[in-house]
């Protein structure tokens, strides 16, 4: 059954004080939280973005507290905030400690070599680090975007607006099959009450991303889907050809039902939300090497990757900004070492089992 996957409400800062910050977060979202439960826009997570943060703005203590802060007031929607800090933030070297914070998620772009390295230095050099904390770190390269999709977003433009995400891969596939009307119906349905939300808080509806991402469960598993096309295993020949065909139809979606989009708008293939692919991952099919390749194509990057002992993410870091390069579209990294063997199981609490992949 489709559904929003996020309602992400976007954070504009114009006095980089933590209480500031906190108070226009919680009236933000509270307004914008309100006038969806009018309009019966039911989110399965609600999300805060704060603009980029400067190097010289903020201590880690003021990130931790509005994490708590926004947290504790919004108890009730459990809500998720993504600081995007600058490469050269001191608190990019505390990143370990602030991703404690269940509700915390943290990102940084790079676009150079030097800021690869600091970003290895800061956070993936370090041993004996719990695997749930990487989960919640991204590298977005080049910049950042503007996508309800955490953690390698960013408030770009610096103004208020909530955008959507959404969990639709079972009607996608039967859309493909014959039932198209279906797809349209629930996609025309989120925009219109999208809308009611905009006119009812004030606040401007930036858009859906049309990502095609998945969940645990193989209904809403984006790599059976694309063995449904494949007639084969992921990661078998044809794959490439798959994923860039089904990239396709994802991205001519919008203008197909009239909804604007913002994001990424492409297909996902994060590893660990994904049952079907972590299986691929344990048998071999799938490996790194791969996962990267299929980020030419279509993916939005390297997701939810558990990674086996001894892996140089420096290097692997610079293979996906060479994607990026050649793509000329930002994507993201966001993988997770682990001292394992490849083939592996990894347990993450809000995931269950995942497999370490083979290079």
């Amino acid at each position: 059954m489709p559904l929003v996957r996020a309602l992400t409400i976007f954070i504009p800062v114009h006095s980089w004080r933590a209480e500031e910050i906190t108070g226009t977060s919680v009236a933000l979202a509270e307004r914008v939280l309100s006038c969806a439960e009018k309009a019966n826009l039911s989110a399965w997570t609600s999300r805060i973005v704060l603009p980029v943060i400067p190097q010289i703005a903020l201590e880690c203590s003021d990130v931790k507290r509005i994490a708590k802060e926004v947290g504790s007031v919004l108890k009730d929607k459990r809500v998720l905030i993504a600081f995007p800090l600058s490469y050269e933030h001191k608190c990019l070297a505390e990143a370990r400690d602030l991703l404690t914070l269940e509700n915390a998620y943290i990102s940084t772009a790079c676009s150079t070599a030097e800021c690869l390295q600091r970003v290895y230095e800061a956070v993936y050099s370090a041993k004996n680090v719990e695997p749930d904390l990487f989960t919640r770190f991204a590298i977005s390269f080049g910049t950042w975007l503007e996508t309800p999709y955490f953690p390698a977003t960013a408030n770009i433009s610096n103004t208020a607006g909530f955008s959507l995400s959404l969990r639709y891969v079972d009607v996608v596939a039967n859309a493909i099959t014959g039932d198209k009307e279906t797809l349209f119906e629930f996609l025309k349905n989120v925009g219109e009450k999208a809308e009611a939300i905009a006119s009812c808080s004030s606040i401007p509806f930036l858009g859906i991303d049309f990502s095609l991402s998945p969940w645990i469960n193989n209904d809403e598993s984006v790599a059976l889907l694309v063995e449904s096309l494949l007639k084969a295993p992921l990661g078998s020949l044809g794959t490439l050809n798959a994923l860039y065909n089904l990239n396709a139809l994802i991205k001519a979606l919008p203008k197909r039902v009239g909804i604007r989009h913002t994001g990424f708008n492409e297909v996902m293939l994060p590893v660990a939300e994904d049952s079907v692919l972590s299986q691929r991952v344990k048998e071999g099919f799938v490996r790194v090497r791969d996962l990267v390749s299929y980020s030419f194509v279509c993916v939005a990057g390297l997701d939810m990757v558990a990674l086996p002992r001894g892996v140089d993410v420096l290097m692997l870091a610079g293979d996906m900004l060479t994607v990026h390069r050649v793509k000329g579209r930002v994507v993201a990294m966001r993988v997770i070492p682990t001292d394992l063997e490849e083939g592996s199981e990894v347990r993450l609490r809000n995931f269950g089992a995942t497999y370490v992949a083979k290079m």
